[in-house]
């Protein structure tokens, strides 16, 4: 991670310098180009209650952590080793005597993860699809594709419709490195169903509050590359095909991360009718798409000798992103524990159940901090802008009312719903500040308007795209009021703190799930 995108971030402090230094060291003085512009996040830790700024900025630090260590330059680079003729990567080697390798990355962190391939391998020729336009990448080898996202455009198609022509292409003497990570399922398509059509159907799964599997399912059933029909395709011509994967869906699906290009196994859309009959979708879909559910042909089967040319290995996850937020709240000085990495359901619910769980935890500590990640949902019912990390944020405020403790709630990826945020902090004083400005917070969560709740607070995340995604963050730093009724405020408070933690069983989140604001 580059000192001058940290220092962008608002890490002003001396050990923040130190973790710069020690980040730089670990990736090689190396780090993520495409760092974005941060400028703005300072602010976030400037508030009148001492010991609440400095609970913010440790946040911020903390943050800052967690997205470092998910750096998928560094990572994909740390997984791709070449010895002599062999490719090594971790569990698994391949000869490399005559195979000419061939790249295709896809997805939010497309740009860097392409990026550290190429500095390792001798790339041929590849297909790129992202968000966004690529920096330093050759395009002499490289055909470059920018999609939207959350519902695809012709440049999404574009893309599909170039790696198939690349995968028509291979034969036994070529290896295709697929580079996959969140955004794909949006940014990378190649359909029979007209784009206009495919924007509605997406449009409608994405509104309908489905969880992703099930709306990546139907995805899967009108598309020609997802599910596992690219990989399928390529090694059908002989290629061995190695996927690399950056995951943002709990518990790492890979049929369902960028909705499974490499997922060789995957269902291919097989109850897809089912999922939008039983949700009550089906008349919704154009007659394209309905036609085309109920005419799909039989799945061609692939020969064992061919799957076993497929492999796919996880790269960086949300596990990584929490492990390094810990570790930085426990130097810190904070009682650190992990609540889930699996932590799903209705924003809106989940925020005041995480925080009052969260402040109840280890009640003779005098500094703690909880750490979770997971992606939750947000059912839409009124006109306003949000995402679900700041409906989380809004729906906790009442939850953390008075106390000394931030709660932070940021998208990985930098971008939170239909907004440019990737999600929003609150303290013990939200709501107090809210009032005073004549908020009501209920009326903003009841209109899902939590954006322009917190754009009146400034208490908005805004990073830009972060280049790497791996869902979504939570983070909860506390203090505690003494025996004598005194509350630990400035940095004096960490040294009182502990560092040590306990094992906790995993916290259960609610069940229930809806969808929106991808």
């Amino acid at each position: 991670m580059r000192p001058e995108g940290l220092s962008r971030l608002g890490l002003w402090d001396n050990a923040v310098a130190k973790l710069v230094k020690k980040r730089g060291a670990e990736s090689g003085g190396a780090g993520p180009r495409d760092w974005p512009s941060l400028e703005g996040l300072k602010r976030l830790s400037k508030v009148n209650d001492e010991s609440l700024q400095d609970l913010r900025q440790d946040a911020l630090v903390c943050l800052a952590a967690a997205l470092g260590a998910i750096d998928p330059e560094r990572l994909v680079g740390s997984a791709l080793r070449v010895r002599g003729r062999t490719l090594e990567t971790p569990g698994r080697s391949f000869r490399l005597r005559g195979h000419r390798i061939h790249l295709l990355a896809v997805g939010k962190a497309a740009v860097p993860m392409a990026r550290a391939a190429l500095g390792k391998l001798p790339i041929a020729s590849g297909i790129l699809a992202s968000n966004r336009p690529p920096n330093d990448i050759p395009m002499d080898r490289i055909r470059s594709f920018v999609g939207s996202h959350p519902l695809p455009d012709e440049g999404s198609l574009a893309a599909g419709e170039a790696a198939l022509q690349l995968v028509d292409r291979l034969g036994r003497d070529n290896l295709l490195l697929v580079l996959v990570s969140g955004g794909a399922s949006a940014m990378f398509e190649a359909s029979p169903i007209p784009l206009e059509d495919l924007r509605l159907a997406y449009g409608s799964l994405l509104r309908s509050g489905l969880p992703i599997r099930d709306v990546n399912e139907v995805r899967k059933g009108l598309s020609l590359v997802k599910g596992g029909r690219l990989a399928a395709r390529a090694a059908a011509r002989g290629a061995t095909v190695v996927g690399l994967i950056v995951s943002d869906i709990v518990g790492n699906p890979i049929e369902d991360i960028g909705s499974g290009p490499t997922a060789i196994e995957s269902s291919r859309g097989a109850r897809a009718m089912q999922v939008l009959r039983t949700h009550g979708l089906w008349e919704e879909m154009p007659s394209t798409v309905r036609t085309s559910l109920e005419a799909a042909p039989a799945e061609p089967k692939l020969e064992r000798s061919a799957r076993q040319r497929v492999h796919n290995l996880i790269v960086a996850d949300l596990s990584l992103a929490c492990r390094a937020a810990m570790k930085e709240a426990r130097r810190r000085g904070y009682r650190v524990r992990l609540w889930s990495t699996s932590v799903e359901g209705e924003a809106r619910k989940v925020g005041p159940s995480f925080a009052s769980h969260a402040l109840e935890w280890a009640p003779d500590a005098a500094a703690i901090g909880v750490v979770a990640g997971g992606e939750t949902t947000v059912r839409v019912v009124g006109g306003g802008r949000g995402g679900r990390n700041q409906e989380l944020a809004l729906a906790a405020a009442p939850a953390i009312k008075g106390r000394q403790a931030v709660l932070l709630s940021c998208g990985t990826d930098g971008i939170d719903g239909n907004t440019e945020a990737a999600g929003a902090i609150v303290d013990g004083d939200t709501m107090t500040r809210a009032r005073s400005l004549g908020l009501d917070p209920e009326d903003f969560l009841r209109e899902n308007n939590s954006y322009v709740f917190f754009r009146a607070l400034g208490d908005l995340i805004v990073s830009g795209p972060t280049g790497t995604n791996v869902a979504d963050l939570l983070i909860l730093l506390a203090r505690r009021r003494d025996r004598r009724g005194r509350g630990p405020s400035g940095r004096s408070a960490r040294r009182r703190g502990t560092s040590k933690t306990r094992r906790s069983p995993r916290s259960r989140t609610p069940a229930r799930r809806s969808r929106v604001h991808r």
